[in-house]
């Protein structure tokens, strides 16, 4: 599915792809914690890190780059509020993790499922109703310009590629992006998509990216 060529439709559709990896690693992860892995355990909770990580990049993206542009004209309080209930969970789960990747015999699976479980309603609740807030009616009933739309995503995409481990990122996104879609999202070189993130860039935490 290519992108649109609506410009007010193209934060939603990137953000939409966005928050489906969030999603699926949201479900890869718990379910294993019912009977967890301890055969691969490092490379299980490396998986789980790179799932947390990758949220708090994605807000950290939008509270820089995001939020401020829409709040000219419209108000993202909300989604901000939800960050930081969401960020506090998050925070909990890399402490469990950060903890076992020390020592394996510290791994609480039962603490981490109950993390998890706590998350899931504020998280996706949180994914859903953001994406929904960015759709293309909304962004053009505030009249934002089609310019500085198009500038601001670009601005994101520039701030995206710029900030966070590409060797943990990138990997994890592009190995929960749908195969439908994922020679046209997102954007990339072709050298990129085939040639530097299979090789290169995944190469560090193939046993989990």
């Amino acid at each position: 599915m290519a992108a649109p060529k609506d410009t007010y439709a193209l934060l939603q559709y990137n953000m939409i792809h966005a928050h489906d990896t969030y999603k699926l690693g949201y479900d890869t992860i718990l379910s294993h914690l019912g009977s967890p892995p301890k055969d691969d355990l490092k490379n299980f909770l490396g998986y789980c890190g790179a799932w947390a990580l990758s949220i708090e990049s994605h807000h950290a993206s939008e509270e820089e780059v995001v939020f401020p542009f829409l709040n000219q004209k419209m108000d993202f309080s909300g989604e901000k509020m939800q960050h930081e209930l969401i960020h506090a969970s998050l925070d909990r789960i890399l402490g469990l993790i950060v903890a076992a990747q020390a020592d394996p015999a510290k791994f609480d699976a039962v603490a981490l499922k109950n993390m998890m479980t706590e998350l899931k309603e504020p998280l996706y609740t949180h994914l859903d109703e953001e994406v929904k807030h960015i759709s293309a009616s909304n962004l053009k009933t505030a009249q934002f310009e089609e310019n500085d739309m198009k500038a601001m995503v670009e601005r994101l995409e520039s701030y995206a590629k710029s900030h966070g481990d590409p060797f943990l990122l990138i990997p994890f996104m592009r190995s929960h992006t749908p195969a439908a879609i994922k020679d046209t999202w997102p954007s990339m070189p072709w050298i990129l998509r085939k040639l530097i993130i299979p090789y290169v860039l995944a190469k560090k935490h193939s046993g989990y990216s």
